[in-house]
């Protein structure tokens, strides 16, 4: 099990917002793309023979006293220990999400040597990182329609069709309800063909 962060700008965010403008006249007739919000997601695991006990409280000191992951006066965050972030993950009320990973590595190996320069965690292996973004959509007769909105600004694979995951850069975890934690990390351990959906 693994610490997880999740950042978002709460500020105008300009890439969501240019995302939130294309995706709508990508969409077939009949759906609308009503709010679209983009989260930076961090995967914490412990190192060699060390439990996310080890490093988790340290990590939570460096992220509320620094702006090493979060600038406050820019963004909001969430912080979720391996023993409190629950079985899933769960997508926000009316919304449905993708989770996008670089298709090679999600290893931040950069970030996690800066880290140990400024703030040295005992215990903190790997840093993953990926992209979250969740979609509220609907669809005829008011249901979200995630399965046509997902087609057309999901994966890019071809003219006027995709937006979101570069599929040749990209793998993807589409995310309707809810996901088990499990899943969401070997995803983003593995390195396989992009996975498409889970229940």
């Amino acid at each position: 099990m693994s610490a997880v962060l999740l950042t978002r700008i709460k500020i105008a965010d300009l890439s969501a917002w240019t995302a939130l403008e294309t995706g709508r006249r990508l969409l077939p007739a009949g759906c609308a793309l009503h709010r679209l919000v983009r989260e930076e997601f961090y995967l914490f695991e412990a190192g060699a023979g060390a439990s996310p006990d080890a490093f988790e409280a340290p990590l939570r000191r460096a992220i509320e006293s620094s702006n090493f992951f979060v600038n406050p006066n820019k963004e909001r965050y969430r912080f979720l220990t391996s023993s409190g972030r629950g079985e899933a993950l769960v997508a926000p009320e009316g919304a449905w999400g993708i989770l996008a990973r670089p298709s090679d590595d999600t290893r931040d190996e950069g970030l996690r040597a800066r880290l140990s320069r400024e703030h040295p965690i005992e215990g903190l292996g790997a840093i993953r990182r990926a992209r979250l973004w969740w979609l509220w959509t609907e669809g005829p007769e008011g249901r979200s329609a995630m399965k046509e909105c997902y087609e057309q600004i999901g994966p890019v694979t071809g003219a006027r069709r995709g937006l979101l995951v570069n599929r040749h850069a990209e793998s993807d975890l589409a995310i309707e309800g809810s996901v088990p934690w499990r899943t969401v990390e070997a995803f983003l351990l593995e390195a396989a063909p992009p996975v498409r959906s889970a229940a």
